[in-house]
């Protein structure tokens, strides 16, 4: 794999011809695509036989289930017969008291024979009197009362005569001869006339009369289990594994939270299909195994098939690249010509566009993106014109009121000599105004400035038009914010000339400043509204198109509009609302700068 890496790079550099890198693109698209195919195959094979492997596996399991439940419940029917027989229930009252009945002992004897005889999942039967005499089936040896203490008396006695089963016992007493591992339910025997117990009855089955119901269904790998609320193996295919707890522990985990299911599993290294289901009235669970290399078995003939096909696949694939990529490679080779002129300067070369596949797409798109390139070069070049124009007009209304601020301080200081003081206030005004519009050479002043700016202005106009009223509202914290100069003086100029300049009681104008939520983001505003005679829908558009008679208004409008997307772009500017009679709105949104301690003067912060 790693050399394989490393010798992609230089299969694919630039140094290899487009013709091998389509033949060995296809080769590599091909093996993929092989890959997945026999992947794809593989998984869909080994599901569908997981699928019925499961489906099977529930159904024995399912099986397995039912027949140990009918051997349960017969065995059961069993043991009542004994409990209510007239010669066991008259024996065991006697025993209790008096001596034993000969016809009832022989009576009891050829019950229990009959019971082993008509029931051949019963391996042999114990019946314990109070007393602690003890009668059993033929086939057993070596029976005592201590060798039955492996059985529940406690929760035989709670059960007050109901049955009571016992897993996992391995009596010391024998069965035919023999030692063997015993499954067990037992009973207290309670007298029919009087309802006190009278003893036990132990009926035993062997073990290995469970396995037989699955044994000989079983390969030398799959198997199954029967295990019991404590995770303990009740049964199996292997004798050795009874009375042994599970191996796997997550088996075990998993089989004591379920009642019923399947999964997958490791088991002693190997993976298994584990299928269960409950013995709900035992507290038991019936678990069968099938081993995963058995689904898998024969997969390899597949996969033989498989590359056989994408061998010819990648024949095919080869034969094809040689025969197509001349045809394919022409018209790139051209277009990357094209390319390398306009990358050296030469946007008037085009690229040939005379078919509809792929590369001629390419080349129309290539020509209308160096015609774009084009334009955006051209509309950079005349903004940087405007912007130079923009530059020398606002230097140039600079330098006039120069001059004007020069004189007018000798004016002033002449006018505090002759005691004129209300010249002098407004001579000092006018001062204020030039000395901001200055600003000594500065782009930017703070919204303090822009204020005091526009105060200076209205109080000279107050004196002009005595009936002018005004208002100037900023909102506090706004001081240290930064704009370009000039920026509100022509907008209220505008107000006061060209909507209320006229009116019988001078009319009024309102300037406010806050910030506003816009685009998701926070932007300063400025508001300049009158209560002038208003425009209409067509004046605002002959305002924006240029060709409004009079152009002093939009003139200013758009040297302000131009200035400030020139400087933060065009999601900021001027907008208008307006009617006839009812007055003029402008808002001006500009980006929050900040002027901060630190930076020099004339410099700001976003």
């Amino acid at each position: 794999m790693k050399r394989l890496r490393a010798l992609l790079p230089s299969w694919f550099s630039g140094k290899q011809p487009l013709r091998r890198k389509i033949l060995l693109s296809n080769i590599l698209i091909v093996s993929l695509a092989l890959v997945i195919f026999m992947i794809s195959i593989q998984r869909i094979v080994f599901n569908q036989t997981l699928e019925r492997t499961t489906a099977s596996s529930q159904q024995e399991v399912k099986l397995v289930k039912q027949s140990m439940e009918t051997v349960f419940q017969s065995v059961q029917n069993f043991t009542k017969f004994v409990l209510i027989h007239q010669d066991t229930q008259k024996l065991l009252s006697r025993d209790t008291g008096a001596s034993n009945d000969a016809a009832a002992l022989k009576s009891i004897y050829n019950t229990l024979a009959a019971m082993l005889e008509t029931e051949p999942n019963i391996d042999s039967v114990i019946i314990e009197s109070l007393s602690g005499n003890l009668y059993y089936s033929s086939n057993l040896t070596g029976v005592t009362r201590q060798s039955l203490d492996i059985y529940p008396r406690e929760a035989m006695n709670a059960a007050k005569g109901g049955a009571v089963w016992a897993d996992s016992l391995t009596p010391s007493f024998l069965s035919g001869m023999q030692h063997k591992n015993m499954i067990s339910v037992g009973r207290v025997i309670m007298s029919m006339e009087k309802g006190t117990p009278l003893g036990y009855i132990y009926v035993n089955i062997d073990e290995r009369t469970l396995a037989r119901l699955y044994h000989n269904e079983q390969t030398r790998k799959n198997s199954t289990l029967v295990i019991n609320r404590n995770g303990r193996i009740v049964s199996a295919n292997e004798a050795s594994s009874v009375n042994q707890p599970v191996e796997e522990a997550s088996l075990a985990r998993w089989a004591e939270s379920v009642s019923q299911g399947t999964r997958t599993q490791q088991v002693a290294g190997e993976r298994y299909l584990v299928s269960l289901q409950s013995l709900a009235p035992y507290d038991w669970k019936v678990i069968h195994l099938v081993t995963i290399s058995e689904l898998t078995y024969g997969y390899w003939k597949i996969a033989l098939l498989l590359a056989g096909f994408g061998l010819i696949s990648m024949l095919s694939a080869a034969l094809l690249s040689v025969v197509f990529t001349r045809r394919l490679t022409r018209p790139l080779s051209r277009l990357s010509e094209v390319i390398v002129e306009v990358g050296n300067g030469n946007f008037d070369r085009r690229a040939a566009a005379d078919s509809e596949d792929e590369v001629g797409r390419l080349g129309a798109t290539f020509n209308e993106m160096v015609e774009h390139i084009q334009g955006l070069m051209a509309r950079v070049e005349a903004e940087e014109k405007t912007k130079r124009i923009l530059e020398l007009r606002l230097l140039y209304s600079q330098i006039k009121p120069h001059f004007l601020y020069n004189t007018l301080d000798t004016i002033r200081a002449m006018a505090v000599m002759s005691g004129e003081k209300e010249i002098s206030r407004i001579l000092k005004a006018l001062g204020e105004f030039y000395r901001i519009s200055l600003s000594n050479g500065q782009e930017l002043i703070t919204v303090a400035q822009e204020q005091k700016h526009l105060e200076s202005y209205l109080y000279i106009q107050q004196i002009r038009f005595s009936k002018l009223n005004y208002r100037i509202s900023f909102e506090p914290g706004l001081e240290a914010c930064q704009v370009p100069t000039m920026l509100l003086q022509p907008l209220v100029e505008n107000a006061i000339h060209h909507g209320i300049r006229g009116m019988a009681d001078g009319g009024w104008c309102e300037i406010t400043c806050h910030i506003e939520r816009t685009g998701g983001q926070n932007v300063l505003c400025f508001t300049v509204r009158d209560n002038g005679k208003g425009m209409s829908q067509e004046q605002q558009r002959l305002i924006w198109s240029g060709h409004d008679q009079g152009e002093r208004y939009s003139f200013g409008l758009r040297n302000i509009q131009d200035r400030i997307q020139l400087r933060f772009g065009e999601a900021y500017g001027i907008s208008l609302a307006s009617e006839p009679g009812s007055g003029v709105e402008v808002k001006l949104r500009l980006p929050l700068l900040w002027r901060t301690n630190e930076q020099e003067e004339g410099t700001a912060r976003i």
